[in-house]
């Protein structure tokens, strides 16, 4: 329909200077990889992408600043900067309990087609793992679990909000997105996101 491809991940080019129009934040970019494989390809021929770090930054109502670090030993020592020891070994106990979620959710749920209701019921064993983990809580109770510090709470559960429901609504299950940006870390293409959607065209035209 448009002139370049991207959609929603378009570019506004005028007097010399070029906009992204959509997304700002790039996660889990293995998944953008495996789209670039899908036709043959490998990302790195045609997309850059680096590492935000900081990913962002928390400033709170008390004044204090809390930085989203990249990587989880970073994450880690930054906590223990920002709160204590305590809640920063408390992080490392977080970052498995999301991991193992997210294993649970991905490939049997996130990453899966549901073309009839029989279809819900072949995941049952990642079900019942999710329901061991503490899933379908609520999501602001789950984090809280784990962390003393509200502050903390507030910084590892706001994620759901992308989804459009607030902590105390959402079920645990979300901590997902959580796993997503703030385990697996945030990246950015070089020349900006519609790299992705410019990338992903020439390595199907080629």
């Amino acid at each position: 329909r448009d002139s370049i491809p991207g959609g929603r991940a378009g570019m506004v080019v005028s007097d010399g200077f070029r906009l992204d129009n959509g997304p700002t934040v790039l996660t889990m970019p293995d998944l953008l990889e495996a789209a670039f494989n899908a036709c043959g390809a490998e990302m790195k021929n045609y997309v850059t992408i680096n590492p935000v770090d900081p990913m962002y930054r928390a400033v709170y109502a008390d004044g204090s600043t809390l930085f989203v670090r990249h990587g989880r030993e970073a994450m880690t020592q930054e906590i223990r900067e920002f709160s204590d020891a305590k809640q920063a070994e408390s992080f490392g106990a977080f970052c498995d309990w999301l991991e193992k979620l997210y294993r649970a959710e991905m490939d049997s749920f996130i990453d899966a087609n549901f073309n009839t209701p029989l279809d819900l019921i072949k995941p049952w064993k990642s079900g019942l793992e999710l329901v061991k983990l503490g899933g379908f809580g609520k999501l602001d109770k789950k984090v809280a679990s784990f962390f003393d510090d509200v502050r903390l709470q507030q910084i590892f559960s706001f994620q759901s909000m992308y989804a459009g429901l607030a902590p105390y609504e959402a079920l645990a299950i979300y901590a997902v997105i959580t796993y997503m940006d703030s385990v697996q870390g945030v990246f950015v293409p070089e020349g900006g996101m519609h790299m992705m959607a410019a990338g992903l065209a020439q390595a199907l035209v080629d």
